[in-house]
């Protein structure tokens, strides 16, 4: 069978999906994998899973071997500059997701999970044929063939499979996500907040340039291609950074914290867009917007403080902001270059849950 064609951001859909030399097929038998080279294929069986979304709910199908609204969180003035009054960032990212409950029973986050937990065995294979080719030269010949083998079949036992069938009002909805998440991939730059921590003193304020408080981000990687664990025939908008990633799929939310995933309602979380004032120690996206300046070490009034020497003069940059939540604990705090990124991810949001919003361009 042969793959249905990809426009742009658009929804597409897969009839097979390719694993390095696996590919694996959707039909109406089942699903199946096989592998092999041009005149010469192997099949393994069926594998993966088939998600039905639509008008009438949401069917799910393995083959293998409350909405919370929160008050918007002050926006002061944010710095990530060194850090030499002491200041004690505290983590923001809610509860990890091992703490929290699924949305609903879910065999796709149990099959995540497992996959994600299970070990690699190809180092193993590798280093024995090491250890062993000293005594036995031939083992060479025997070792390395069953090295990639089996490191061919850690990445199956690795990734969970996952055929969308979507239609009706739902493709509708996810088409306007992709819409939306397209300008969220045109920004220049994104983050993670991980932890953050108020300027208390005088003194800690005045050797932070002046900022309210003090943050820890990591960068946030945006795309479309979903988890490493998980292959769909869809486009998956992803937002993804060192310590949690979050993937936008037609019938829920997917996080993932490490080697643990699961999964949240669109209709349970809170969206927050906003903007923030930031002094930006680092490189300058050339798609934000600088709104004023200030120094590295100030005094009172907030000019240089001349007792420092190299002080430097910093810019500071209006950020779009969002900010996502529930009601169980779950947390993320993720800012944009651009202001319109910000937007467009809300009214993502907006419309996978059915709730009124626009996109911003």
């Amino acid at each position: 069978m042969s793959d249905e064609s990809e426009a742009g951001m658009s929804i597409y859909l897969r009839t097979s999906i390719r694993l390095g030399p696996v590919r694996v097929g959707v039909s109406k038998a089942g699903i199946g994998i096989s592998a092999g080279v041009p005149g010469l294929r192997v099949g393994t069986g069926p594998r993966g899973s088939y998600v039905r979304v639509g008008a009438g709910g949401v069917s799910y199908r393995a083959t293998s071997g409350g909405h919370h609204r929160r008050r918007a969180p002050a926006r002061g003035v944010a710095s990530v500059l060194p850090d030499p009054g002491q200041v004690v960032l505290s983590d923001v990212t809610g509860k990890r997701a091992e703490e929290l409950q699924p949305a609903t029973p879910s065999t796709l986050v149990a099959q995540l999970n497992a996959a994600a937990r299970a070990h690699r065995l190809w180092p193993w294979v590798l280093l024995a044929s090491v250890l062993l080719v000293a005594a036995t030269p031939w083992i060479l010949v025997v070792g390395l063939p069953l090295t990639l083998w089996v490191g061919w079949r850690d990445g199956i036992r690795r990734t969970v499979v996952v055929f969308y069938e979507v239609d009706g009002p739902v493709r509708t909805r996810f088409e306007s996500m992709l819409g939306s998440f397209d300008v969220v991939r045109r920004a220049h730059s994104a983050w993670s907040t991980v932890a953050r921590g108020d300027l208390q003193t005088t003194y800690q304020r005045k050797v932070n340039a002046g900022a309210g408080h003090l943050v820890r981000r990591e960068v946030l990687r945006r795309g479309v291609d979903g988890s490493a664990h998980l292959k769909a025939n869809i486009a998956v908008p992803s937002l993804q950074s060192a310590g949690r990633s979050v993937y936008f799929l037609p019938d829920r939310i997917l996080v993932r914290d490490r080697n643990t995933y699961t999964d949240l309602d669109y209709g349970a979380v809170s969206v927050i867009p906003g903007a923030t004032r930031f002094i930006e120690d680092g490189a300058v996206p050339p798609d934000a917007v600088q709104v004023d300046t200030t120094w590295q070490y100030v005094n009172k009034r907030g000019g240089p403080d001349r007792r420092f020497k190299n002080n430097r003069r910093l810019p500071v940059m209006r950020y779009g902001e969002v900010d996502l939540s529930t009601s169980h604990g779950f947390a993320v705090h993720w800012s944009f270059s651009a202001e319109s990124a910000a937007h467009a991810l809300t009214a993502g949001f907006a419309a996978m849950a059915g709730r009124p919003g626009s996109l911003a361009g």
